[in-house]
C-alpha cells in the first residue's frame, strides 16, 4: 500500500515512472547511512532527497555546475578533490551515463572511500537520450560488473529497476498527457513487470536501469 501511494504522489508531482522506481529503490536501500557523505553530481534539488534515510556527520555536495550551489566545485571526469580514505559513503545517482570516462570516476570514488564505505548508484538502460550536456553510456549489468571490478570494488550488489513493461510505458509516457492516466499506465506496467517469468528476467533483461551498491574492502 505504502507503494501504491508514493508511486500516486510522485506521478501527482509530475515524475515519470522511471524516476519514481529509482527513487523508491533508493528508498529500500540507501539506509540508516552516516559519518561522512559525498554526493557527486548532487543537483540543486533532486527529487529522490525525498525519499532517502541518511545521517551524515558531515554531507559534502558536489557539482560542476556552480549554479547549484554545491560545497565544492569539480569535474567528476577529473580526480576528485578528496583525500585518500575521506568518505564513508558515495552517492551517484543519474550521473554515470553522463561521464566521459566512468571507470576513472569510479576508481576515484575507490580511492576517497574508507575501508568498508560504501558507493551507491543508478544507471539507466532503457531510456531516452538526454542532453546533460553529453550522453554517452547505457550499461549492461555485465559491463557494470566489469567497471566495478576494474575500479576495484569486489563486493556489490547490482538490481535491476523495472522491467519490459515499465520501460515501454516510461518511453510513451510524452503521450500520457493527464496524471490520472499516467497513473493508470504506470500500476499496470509494474503489476505486469511482476508476472514476468523470472527465466525471462533473468535470461533477458530488460529493465530500465540498474541500482548498484558497493563496498571497498
Amino acid at each position: 500500500m505504502v507503494y501504491l501511494i508514493n508511486l500516486f504522489k510522485e506521478t501527482y508531482r509530475g515524475k515519470t515512472i522511471a524516476r519514481t522506481l529509482f527513487n523508491l529503490k533508493i528508498a529500500e536501500r540507501v539506509k540508516n547511512i552516516n559519518g561522512v557523505i559525498v554526493d557527486l553530481g548532487s543537483g540543486l534539488n533532486p527529487s529522490h532527497k525525498r525519499f532517502w534515510q541518511i545521517k551524515p556527520e558531515k554531507f559534502i555536495r558536489v557539482d560542476i555546475n556552480k549554479e547549484t550551489s554545491p560545497d565544492v566545485i569539480a569535474d567528476l571526469n577529473k580526480p576528485l578533490p578528496f583525500s585518500d580514505n575521506f568518505a564513508d559513503s558515495v552517492l551517484l545517482f543519474n550521473v554515470i551515463y553522463i561521464l566521459e570516462n566512468p571507470s576513472i570516476t569510479l576508481r576515484e570514488i575507490n580511492r576517497i572511500l574508507k575501508p568498508g564505505g560504501k558507493i551507491f548508484f543508478t544507471s539507466p538502460f532503457i531510456f531516452n537520450e538526454t542532453k546533460e550536456p553529453v550522453d554517452y553510456w547505457r550499461f549492461t549489468s555485465g559491463a557494470l560488473e566489469k567497471l566495478l571490478k576494474e575500479s576495484g570494488f569486489e563486493r556489490y550488489l547490482i538490481q535491476p529497476v523495472g522491467e519490459r513493461f515499465s520501460a515501454a510505458v516510461y518511453l510513451i509516457s510524452p503521450f500520457l498527457f493527464f496524471w490520472p492516466i499516467k497513473f493508470l499506465f504506470y500500476i499496470l506496467a509494474v503489476a505486469f513487470d511482476e508476472i514476468i517469468p523470472e527465466k525471462l528476467k533473468l535470461n533477458q533483461p530488460a529493465p530500465m536501469g540498474y541500482f548498484v551498491e558497493a563496498t571497498k574492502l
